[in-house]
């Protein structure tokens, strides 16, 4: 009966771990919204608010392999992601050099859903997230911090490159 006993609350105990929400402890750090395992192309907490900017990466190789996917919110709430599945980057998010530092750094993770279109930019130190609807400049935030945050190579072999167009000249920080 002891035995019997003790393989009922060894069962209970791993039925209660497997069934535990997953929480905010399985992010990279505090101020991504990336989880272990995954890679984090570009992260950062807003200026002056609690919300978080990331983006998460897995298994990206090229842009036909494994996924990347941006993510808004904070670690209690994702209020964005896109694309809202897993899947692999191409004809999604792309990257665009836009070289407007004097030395020559500065780029774009891009992608657009719908008449909105989202720009994650190292183009300022230490980064920024704006988003335009039909072209117009409704959202424009900078990250914390003053540290320059490349797109390592990483992100620049599993994304295709996309052509500059007139959403990369709506940022207001660098004006």
């Amino acid at each position: 009966m002891k035995i019997v006993s003790k393989v009922f609350i060894l069962m209970a105990i791993t039925i209660a771990i497997a069934t535990v929400p997953v929480g905010a402890t399985d992010y990279l750090n505090s101020t991504s919204l990336c989880h272990r395992g995954e890679i984090e192309y570009f992260g950062c907490k807003l200026r002056d608010s609690n919300k978080i900017a990331s983006v998460c990466a897995a298994d990206n190789s090229s842009p036909d392999h494994g996924y990347v996917q941006y993510r808004f919110g904070t670690q209690n709430n994702i209020e964005y992601k896109y694309p809202g599945k897993l899947t692999p980057p191409r004809g999604k998010i792309s990257i665009v050099d836009v070289s407007r530092l004097p030395d020559g750094l500065g780029s774009h993770l891009k992608f657009s859903n719908g008449s909105y279109s989202y720009v994650v930019s190292n183009a300022l130190v230490p980064g920024e997230i704006y988003v335009a609807k039909n072209g117009k400049l409704i959202f424009n935030k900078i990250c914390e911090g003053n540290i320059y945050k490349p797109f390592g190579s990483t992100a620049r072999r599993g994304l295709e490159y996309g052509a500059s167009n007139s959403v990369d000249e709506l940022d207001q920080h660098g004006k």
